[in-house]
């Protein structure tokens, strides 16, 4: 490294230059000298003269996503976190909302989104019963983020088919959500199965995606195949987080159910603090 800088500055002597320069005043030569050695040292060691352009910081663009910004109840559902909304697709099943806080189903903080899909006193239930969760959010267009999210499934049925529950995610782009227009429904991977009362660790999974739009909505969604009678499916959810850059702009709407207070202030301002 040494020898080759002292390549680099023998080349750049004022005596080099000076049959170039013979019009120019030795104080502009030497000027000019002195602007060449600073430019060939700042290219041996990989800076240079004027600071670069930084990337927007990155935050979680998601309220509530830790869901300790407190639940609120939604018709045809149960308890949900403030800032999301619920889906299901009805039928021969029992469904539950929760706000669940005991610690062995809680990953991060005091509280966790239960999800619950039963069977009880339903003779045969029907298969393939859907629910979810979902959030729309603004975002950066053609910006990347990072969906990721914590979960654990548990039940009362510990035999059948191994793959009879699973956990999807998705997302859609634009101002209006519709969780039945989702086409990259992505399996979350997660397939082990714990007792209803004996949890065990969490699963994990994480996604990268393109903003292709100025709104972005992330569903997550539990899957029961099959109408196994008199039977719980428990899915825990959380640490749901989209980390990404951050923008302006409000909430496309009110869900009604919970203070999600994102009209008419400032997005940023309201919730990069502590996004929960």
């Amino acid at each position: 490294m040494m020898q080759r800088l002292h390549r680099q500055l023998s080349r750049a002597r004022p005596r080099r230059w000076s049959p170039r320069l013979s019009g120019v005043s030795p104080g502009l030569r030497r000027g000019l000298s002195l602007v060449a050695l600073v430019a060939v040292v700042a290219s041996m060691f990989g800076f240079a003269a004027w600071p670069a352009t930084t990337s927007a910081s990155n935050v979680n663009v998601l309220f509530n996503g830790g869901f300790e910004q407190g639940f609120s109840s939604q018709p045809g559902c149960g308890m949900v976190a403030n800032g999301w909304q619920c889906f299901t697709n009805g039928g021969g099943v029992n469904y539950g909302y929760y706000d669940d806080q005991w610690n062995r189903v809680v990953a991060e903080g005091s509280h966790s989104q239960l999800i619950e899909l039963n069977t009880k006193g339903i003779m045969l239930g029907d298969t393939d019963r859907y629910a979810g969760i979902y959030q729309t959010v603004p975002v950066v267009d053609w910006a990347e983020y990072v969906l990721s999210l914590k979960g654990i499934i548990r039940t009362t049925n510990m035999d059948g088919d191994p793959w009879r529950y699973r956990v999807q995610v998705g997302w859609t782009f634009g101002y209006w959500a519709d969780w039945t227009r989702v086409t990259n429904w992505t399996d979350a991977g997660w397939d082990t199965y714990y007792p209803r009362t004996d949890p065990g660790t969490f699963s994990s999974y994480s996604a990268r995606l393109m903003a292709e739009a100025d709104y972005v909505t992330i569903y997550v969604r539990v899957w029961k195949k099959w109408g196994v009678p008199d039977e719980e499916l428990d899915v825990n959810f959380d640490a749901i987080s989209l980390i990404g850059p951050a923008t302006y702009g409000p909430h496309p709407y009110d869900n009604g159910y919970g203070d999600t207070a994102y009209k008419d202030h400032d997005y940023k301002d309201n919730f990069y603090g502590d996004p929960g």
